[in-house]
C-alpha cells in the first residue's frame, strides 16, 4: 500500500538550479495537497579555514548564516508565487549536509525528499561526492532527485 505524501523536505544549497527544484517540489506538492518544508545545512567557518584578514569568525559565521537565509527567502518567495501561503524553514549550521538532512527526514516524519543532484561521476564524483547519493542510501522514505547543471 502506498502511503499518503503530505509532508515534502526540499533540501537546497546554492548551487545554479536550486529554483528549479522548488519549482518541482511546489508542483508535487499542490497535485499532492502536500505541505513543504524548506532546509538549508551550512558549515560555519571554524578557525583554521578561511579566514579573511581583518574579519572575525563571528562576521564569518555570519554571513555564511545570512546567505542560507536569502537562499530560504528567495525559496519562499518561489513557494507563494506558486500559491503556498506558508511553508517550514529549516536553517542548520551542522554538518555534514548528507546526516543532517537524514536526521531531520527522520525527525520530521517526512514522505517525499526533493532535492538536487549534479549527477557526477568519476574524479569529480570521488573528490565532491554526492549528498544526493548519501541521502538516499540512508532515508526509507522516496526521495525525487532534480538534475541540476554542472557548476
Amino acid at each position: 500500500m502506498v502511503k499518503k505524501v503530505a509532508r515534502i523536505l526540499v533540501p537546497l544549497d546554492h548551487s545554479p538550479g536550486s529554483d528549479e527544484i522548488v519549482e518541482y517540489a511546489s508542483a508535487i506538492a499542490r497535485g499532492l495537497g502536500a505541505s513543504i518544508a524548506l532546509m538549508h545545512v551550512y558549515d560555519p567557518p571554524n578557525a583554521m579555514v578561511g579566514i579573511v584578514p581583518g574579519v572575525s569568525m563571528n562576521e564569518e559565521a555570519e554571513a555564511v548564516r545570512q546567505a542560507g537565509i536569502e537562499l530560504l527567502d528567495r525559496a519562499t518567495t518561489i513557494l507563494r508565487a506558486n500559491g503556498f501561503s506558508s511553508s517550514d524553514r529549516i536553517l542548520e549550521a551542522v554538518g555534514p549536509a548528507s546526516s543532517a538532512i537524514g536526521r531531520r527526514i527522520r525527525a520530521g516524519n517526512f514522505d517525499l525528499v526533493v532535492m538536487g543532484t549534479h549527477g557526477r561521476s568519476g574524479v569529480s564524483h570521488l573528490v565532491m561526492g554526492s549528498v544526493a547519493e548519501d541521502v538516499v542510501r540512508s532515508v526509507t522514505c522516496p526521495v525525487l532527485l532534480v538534475h541540476l547543471p554542472h557548476e
